[in-house]
């Protein structure tokens, strides 16, 4: 990735309900690898929202006998609710109701209506209304049969005939595989990249983009053709420029629209790959726009009988022998902000599954947490205490660092080095990896030295001294490497370990930083361990 500046995206979330923990994983995901960016100081702008149009959307009003927009103003509300008390640090919220976005669509529909990459067409075949997507012949018999190929556990299809619009998608297809057979268009993991290449390599229909009026009515109307609405799916696609100004007349608009574009990495999860993949680019191409740098498709949270959580299937539910899950209202309540973002940032590699329950996240969050920083924290911040006098006691001679010192700085600099790794890895594991090897180090390094043996003689006070030293030295440059993850603690303990001023990684990241005699805080309590009497019964 280049490092001059950084434009990262999550999906917008569709509002025909209240968000869940799914949701929660990928704006935290995604809020962290900006926050590595701006840590190192690379320009970040993050962007985030609401899917407002489509047929799930009107229906959704029409149960509850509202209007679509009080509907989506009332969703869109609890999206950003949630992203504030995820701590979450979006620069721009876009919502595809606001004229910025709905003006953006219908100039690109009537711009490729224009060119001729959009047709009418005589349609028959498969539809499912709540997936709003069209299914060949193909795709339904592979599923067995009236059922929808994409959730045939939730919903069947409809057997339609009718004229729509069509965009000329398959001109496109050999431009698409070979922009991603040579990571110009990344696909990343690799095993989605291969999952498109699949896809492609089946032959790349023409995209139906839109819905009859009279069967749908919320959504953009399109320019050429007031019976019809667009797709929802190319209308949301769109957010991730009109956001940003495309197609404005401001200079300041064009502008930033020039430096923010293109896209260095859409978080998706897994199950809406196609539209992000094959999709959007081929849209970009049909409107001749560079594409997006990288497609990061991440994998689910899963309940304890494997099944993807989602809106359809609640949280909280014991349905058919599913155990209940956190919902991420009890997973705030119960563990905070913090606790809740090292659990999402920490939960699984991009692109695996996870599974998902109330013991799983308590133990992550008591081990690398309550165990792990928090009581080291503690235990060195009290050390210093009592044998330091509350202030730091600086690191001593070179020549007296000794193997066992050595470890322990070289295992804290591992971990400000996995952050300075970040832009080209976007491996939030890779770092957490190297913190969790740091804090064993100091532990281990504690261990051997006995620093609290070491205070009670006048011969062993000054290396107990050099131990605790080095021990909140490696410590601070841990909780700096975390800080995107837990920004609130991290701001706490870094004023506990002696820092003070505007945070600047560059100077913060060396060994050796905080001076001799910087005053010490008292131990906070960062991390309380969690008893399984604070979780919700089953």
């Amino acid at each position: 990735m280049p490092n001059t500046r950084f434009y990262v995206t999550t999906p917008i979330y569709y509002v025909n309900d209240r968000p869940h923990t799914g949701h929660a994983y990928t704006s935290v995901l995604a809020d962290v690898m900006a926050g590595y960016h701006r840590l190192l100081g690379i320009d970040t702008w993050f962007l985030t929202g609401t899917d407002e149009h489509g047929q799930k959307v009107q229906d959704s009003a029409a149960e509850r006998d509202v209007a679509p927009q009080a509907l989506c103003d009332e969703m869109a509300a609890h999206f950003g609710d949630l992203l504030e008390r995820l701590r979450v640090r979006n620069d721009d919220f876009v919502r595809t109701t606001e004229p910025r976005h709905t003006a953006v669509v219908t100039q690109v529909l009537a711009e490729l209506h224009a060119r001729g990459d959009v047709y009418l067409d005589h349609y028959e075949g498969w539809y499912c209304a709540r997936c709003e997507r069209y299914w060949t012949d193909r795709d339904v018999e592979e599923q067995g049969g009236g059922r929808c190929p994409d959730q045939p556990e939730l919903h069947g299809v409809e057997r339609l005939a009718e004229e729509n619009y069509y965009f000329r998608m398959s001109k496109y297809a050999d431009r698409l595989r070979e922009a991603i057979e040579t990571d110009v268009f990344r696909v990343h993991p690799e095993k989605r990249k291969n999952e498109v290449l699949g896809f492609l390599k089946k032959g790349l229909t023409d995209l139906c983009i839109s819905r009859n009026r009279e069967r749908l009515s919320w959504g953009v109307p399109l320019p050429f053709d007031d019976k019809y609405v667009c797709y929802v799916w190319v209308d949301a696609l769109f957010n991730y420029k009109s956001a940003i100004g495309y197609l404005a007349a401001d200079d300041a608009e064009h502008e930033r629209h020039a430096r923010w574009w293109p896209a260095d990495v859409h978080v998706i999860g897994k199950d809406i790959l196609t539209t992000h993949a094959v999709y959007w680019p081929t849209l970009l191409m049909a409107m001749g726009e560079a594409l997006p740098r990288m497609v990061l498709a991440h994998g689910w949270l899963l309940d304890s009988r494997g099944g993807k959580l989602s809106k359809t299937k609640r949280e909280g539910d014991d349905a058919e022998g599913v155990l209940p899950v956190p919902t991420i209202d009890g997973l705030l309540d119960v563990f905070g902000a913090d606790g809740t973002r090292w659990f999402l940032a920490t939960a699984m590699k991009p692109g695996d599954d996870t599974a998902f329950d109330w013991t799983i996240v308590r133990e992550r969050v008591n081990t690398d947490l309550a165990n792990g920083l928090g009581n080291t924290a503690n235990r060195l911040l009290k050390m210093a205490a009592g044998a330091c006098d509350g202030v730091f006691p600086g690191l001593g001679e070179d020549d007296d660092v000794g193997e066992t010192q050595e470890r322990v700085r070289a295992a804290a600099v591992a971990a400000v080095d996995a952050v300075r790794a970040f832009p080209e890895t976007l491996d939030v594991t890779a770092v957490v990896a190297a913190v969790r090897s740091g804090v064993a180090a100091i532990s281990l390094f504690l261990q051997d030295e006995k620093p609290w043996k070491l205070v009670k003689t006048d011969d062993g006070l000054p290396r107990a001294r050099i131990v605790i030293a080095w021990s909140l030295e490696s410590l601070r440059l841990l909780a700096l490497a975390v800080h995107p993850i837990l920004p609130e603690s991290f701001a706490t303990l870094r004023t506990a370990l002696g820092m003070t001023g505007d945070l600047d990684f560059a100077r913060e990241s060396q060994f050796g930083a905080l001076p001799e005699g910087a005053r010490l805080g008292a131990p906070p309590n960062l991390f309380p361990r969690i008893g399984a009497d604070a979780i919700p019964s089953a």
